[in-house]
């Protein structure tokens, strides 16, 4: 038999169909549907930690090697496989709670310079039931687009010249942080067939799921319906978002609760995410591949609660860079840095432009500022995640050797998420040797924002109040 090779390279996005009835009229009572042969995904966010679980239907005329390339926010660790009755639970849970009633109607709704680190890091390779996963970090764009020909050569599919698109969308989420891809091959046969659901777990300060990808794709002329489940702490209302959220027509129409009990039922794994109830938000657009050019990439809403001027620096900084550069106000080489420069005010004014009539018209105002003041922080505000501020790690004490407790804990998962933990050991709560020389490593890699200031070249492994400062700004 004939043997097709091509690349596909999107993202698996969707999940059960909410079913509208002839007109757009809302079916009564409302009703799940798990469409097999649409793309799934159910995504479990507790404000530190993310998962993704991913499947399709793949179908070909002939046999066929599908290759999926998918960015991540940071290295994830834990990819295994998953059972696609967590989809065919959480639908059967949902048609029961929404026939009952028990739910809510939300309607409508500093430049990239290669380092001394190698250009493309292998940091995860394992055949897993019928992937094939390769996991990398990129640290360069040009080394990994070498990279990406000579490794889809080595996989059997035939030598193309990667497209400007593709080039520019790997630029645009490597100045967003984005430098982690996984690349998975899964060979098909003429029959429809449901491959195993990927598991995967990675640490994230906000709800990702990226999108771009599909649009740069070599399918991205198609139309396809994206459907997502959101598991959260928090409800999401998708009626205030900009930029394709608003502009696509994101449908955010259901939002039910659900127990631990039968977030159990579900998955598992999603269970071990949360500590409590959690809401579960149904988002659904139609659109061609090519017009999705954001990801979702939703920030916990206390990151606004200061004013940003040039010359600020710290977390919610850099996240403002992220959204600005995801929403397309971004015209500069440089990368989100956690700096508040040049590119960032005039990035920002373009934004406040854009939505003029909600964050400068008030003022009567016509240009932008660059300013991130109260009406800004409000605007960003209402396209964040209502977190509270009882959901964010904070230092309120000195720690060091021989403590123990939440907040020590809370610091070792910080330390893990940025890459200075050197042990298989995971937070445990305790402060040892393992965290003091983590401690050391992330005061030298932020040296010039707590070292400096105490005019000190050398972590000291103890977090006094300079260190403490900065692991609540992250």
């Amino acid at each position: 038999m004939k043997k097709a090779y091509f690349l596909a390279s999107f993202l698996v996005l969707t999940f059960p169909v909410l079913a509208f009835a002839d007109g757009g009229m809302i079916p009564w009572p409302p009703e799940v549907e798990l469409d097999q042969s649409a793309q799934n995904a159910i995504i479990g966010w507790n404000t530190q930690e993310e998962i993704i679980i991913l499947s399709i239907d793949l179908e070909s005329s002939v046999s066929s090697t599908v290759l999926r390339i998918i960015p991540l926010p940071a290295e994830p660790s834990e990819i295994k496989e998953g059972s696609f009755e967590s989809f065919e639970d959480l639908t059967a849970i949902m048609n029961e709670k929404l026939e009952r009633g028990d739910w809510k109607y939300l309607g409508e709704g500093e430049a990239m310079a290669p380092g001394d680190e190698a250009g493309v890091e292998i940091v995860f390779q394992e055949q897993i039931g019928a992937h094939d996963i390769t996991v990398v970090k990129v640290n360069d764009l040009d080394y990994f687009l070498n990279w990406v020909q000579d490794f889809t050569v080595n996989k059997g599919f035939a030598q193309k010249e990667v497209s400007s698109e593709f080039r520019n969308g790997v630029e645009n989420y490597l100045k967003k942080d984005i430098k982690y891809f996984v690349f998975d091959v899964i060979e098909t046969g003429q029959e429809k067939e449901s491959v195993k659901p990927l598991i995967y777990r990675f640490k994230s300060d906000y709800l990702y799921y990226p999108i771009l990808i599909s649009g740069i794709s070599e399918i991205s002329e198609s139309f396809t319906e994206l459907n997502l489940f959101l598991v959260t702490k928090q409800e999401v209302n998708l009626d205030y978002f900009p930029y394709s959220y608003y502009s696509d027509s994101w449908f955010n129409d259901y939002s039910i609760e659900l127990t631990e009990t039968e977030l159990e039922q579900v998955s598992q794994d999603l269970a071990d995410l949360f500590d409590q109830k959690v809401r579960v938000t149904q988002a659904y657009v139609y659109s061609r591949l090519s017009d999705l050019e954001n990801d979702m990439m939703l920030f916990p809403s206390y990151l606004w609660d200061r004013n940003l001027t040039v010359g600020s620096q710290g977390k919610d900084v850099k996240a403002l860079q992220q959204v600005l550069i995801n929403d397309g106000f971004w015209r500069s080489e440089y990368e989100a840095t956690g700096y508040f420069g040049p590119v960032t005010r005039q990035s920002l004014i373009r934004f406040q432009e854009e939505y003029r009539w909600d964050i400068l018209e008030p003022f009567g105002l016509e240009k932008g500022t660059g300013y991130f003041g109260p009406q800004t922080q409000d605007y960003f505000k209402n396209i964040s995640l209502s977190v509270t501020e009882e959901e964010k790690a904070t230092f309120d004490k000195n720690l060091g050797l021989g403590m123990s407790g939440d907040d020590v804990k809370a610091l070792q998962e910080i330390l893990i998420s940025e890459g200075v933990w050197e042990s298989e050991v995971g937070a445990t709560g305790y402060f040892g040797s393992i965290t003091k020389l983590a401690v050391i490593k992330y005061q030298e890699k932020y040296a010039s924002e707590i070292l400096e200031p105490l005019g000190l070249t050398k972590g000291t492994g103890f977090v006094g109040s300079s260190t403490r400062a900065h692991l609540e700004s992250r």
